[in-house]
């Protein structure tokens, strides 16, 4: 019995050191401001590296969540899509397992789950009340209405504190 314990070792810390490295180790935020002036609107802090953005769809009037990661690649800082969650098929939204950067497409208790590998390189947010748009991290809720409707530019920065903006 405790051999078979012990030879388990090795692959729980592996499993550990798996999960460990799965998460990105640095702290972020996103710097919100408007599009068209480039008017600085509001600075969100990301504990985890990760948020989502949830809307009702224009088409299909169903809720829409959209997944996304900071992360670091050659010391910048840049956007991932990682997943789109949806309920209904409608126009623009994806229907097809070949999506470009998706890599899985699954259906559970009715929600469509798309899985990306999906580089944003320019986060746009076009806002509209009618939509809901708001925007999710770990411990906070903006709501992206509070603004009128117009374009928000969504950046990932070093920090809230930081005049570094990318």
């Amino acid at each position: 019995m405790k051999k078979a314990l012990l030879s388990n070792i090795p692959l729980f810390g592996l499993g550990v050191a798996v999960y460990a490295t799965s998460f990105p180790s640095f702290a972020t935020a996103l710097g919100i401001s408007q599009t068209r002036t480039d008017k600085f609107l509001e600075c969100v802090e990301l504990y985890d590296n990760r948020f989502d953005l949830t809307f009702i769809h224009s088409v299909s009037l169903t809720p829409v969540t959209d997944q996304y990661v900071v992360i670091k690649e050659e010391g910048k800082l840049s956007i991932l899509q990682t997943a789109e969650r949806f309920y209904a098929h409608g126009q623009g939204l994806p229907s097809l397992v070949n999506e470009p950067d998706a890599y899985t497409f699954e259906s559970n208790n009715g929600e469509f789950i798309l899985k990306l590998n999906r580089a944003i390189p320019d986060l746009i947010v076009r806002t509209d009340v009618r939509f809901k748009n708001k925007l999710h991290t770990a411990d906070v809720t903006v709501n992206l209405n509070k603004w009128s409707d117009i374009g928000l530019h969504i950046v990932p920065i070093v920090s809230c504190e930081s005049d570094v903006k990318r």
